[in-house]
């Protein structure tokens, strides 16, 4: 097993804030408040309390603080999560401690006439928030008054992005209803495997520039997606796991998609981890992961019979007959060809070499203009981001080569 916590924060112990700027909700960083409402004409009063969130000391730790939610006189369906990159088909292992104190005492600590407080861990493998899911697989049920308790839970994941869920439902409302939580972590069961490309809901993914940028260089982060998407940041870690200032340049919205521009300055050699996050960390809403390097291969390419202009439309992996069928029909008046290889679409020793690539960013490993001058230098590289086969079929038909 690989010792890899992919959790942020597994610790819950840092950087704690008010979510979203309810003093409220203060919460480590990289995590999230989720719970169930009560049902007004159903449940008694005392049921489904939206909680309260805060850092607390002590509680049997020998330093340090822990994240605290609490529901005084009543209780609660509730607790945190965090999103993080997965593999689909990779099994992944989570472990969690928590603790409760359910009590009618006065005094603060004592336990009298505890409730049952259901603590569970959880993993959505979809990567879905919502804590009512019935996706989510949950771990066993603990009751663990003024103890800690550690749960396990393994899961296969089945997607890109899985969601780790924190629960407690106290079964009766007291005077004392505090759950505490520490000590998250996910670790990947067997070698530690890793997506370098991950495109979120609404299409959100990420671009740079340059493509494969050198060390200590300055580097434009450019985020795109079909929804406007709130409260977010980038956060770049280094190849130390270190975090990389990246401030928002600017926003906006072209046509029926939304943008967001970054920048920050490579650090040395090694793998970048460059996330668009929602939440403080909470929720990942894209990822790319991109190896600083200044090392460069040429590749040749073979020699044709006959010199010629060649302009080869490579879909994605992701594409379906429905997109290959628009872009045979976008290419028909061009005479392009169409195919899904990114080496097909590179070899050749012709004069020119120009590849449309359709959503390259739905590639495990992105397209880019520099994988091509890599491995076939002279290609001439156009990406083209498009929404629907409709939109892929009307920009071929209006494009000319310049």
């Amino acid at each position: 097993m690989a010792d890899v916590n992919i959790l942020q924060n597994g610790q819950l112990d840092r950087g704690f804030r008010p979510f979203r700027g309810n003093e409220g909700l203060v919460l480590p960083v990289s995590w999230a408040p989720w719970w169930l409402s009560r049902i007004e004409a159903i449940d008694p009063e005392w049921k489904n309390e939206a909680p309260a969130y805060s850092p607390v000391m002590g509680k049997g730790l020998t330093s340090g603080r822990v994240c605290m939610l609490e529901t005084p006189f009543a209780a609660h369906t509730a607790g945190l999560f965090q999103q993080v990159p997965a593999v689909s088909g990779e099994q992944y292992d989570l472990s969690a401690s928590g603790m409760a104190i359910s009590s009618e005492s006065e005094d603060a600590g004592k336990i009298k006439n505890p409730a049952d407080v259901n603590i569970q861990i959880g993993i959505d493998p979809t990567g879905g928030t919502d804590g009512e899911s019935p996706v989510i697989q949950w771990g066993k049920v603990h009751n663990p008054v003024n103890r800690w308790q550690t749960m396990r839970l393994s899961v296969t994941a089945q997607a890109n992005i899985i969601t780790v869920f924190l629960r407690s439902a106290p079964s009766l409302p007291k005077r004392q209803q505090q759950v505490y939580w520490k000590d998250a972590v996910l670790l990947p069961h067997g070698r530690y495997r890793r997506s370098t490309n991950i495109v979120g809901p609404s299409d959100t993914h990420i671009t740079i520039e340059p493509d494969q940028p050198e060390p200590n260089q300055e580097v434009t982060v450019r985020v795109s997606s079909q929804s406007p998407q709130d409260f977010t940041a980038l956060r770049v870690l280094d190849s130390e796991n270190e975090p990389i200032t990246s401030p928002l340049i600017d926003k906006g919205q072209e046509d029926d998609r939304y943008y967001w521009n970054f920048q920050f300055a490579s650090g040395e050699k090694g793998l970048h981890d460059i996330r668009f996050i929602a939440d403080n960390g909470a929720r990942l809403l894209a990822q790319r992961l991109v190896r600083i390097t200044r090392e460069v291969q040429i590749a040749t390419s073979g020699e044709p019979r006959l010199d010629f202009t060649r302009t080869y439309v490579l879909l994605p992996p992701t594409a379906d007959e429905d997109w290959a069928a628009a872009a045979g029909r976008g290419s028909f008046e061009g005479r392009f060809t169409v195919g899904f290889s990114a080496d097909d679409a590179g070899v050749g020793d012709v004069s020119t070499r120009i590849v449309i690539a359709v959503n390259p960013h739905h590639w495990p490993d992105t397209l880019t203009g520099a994988w091509y001058q890599q491995h076939y230098p002279g290609t001439k590289f156009v990406p083209v981001v498009a929404n629907t086969p409709a939109d892929l079929e009307s920009w071929l038909r209006d494009w000319i080569y310049e």
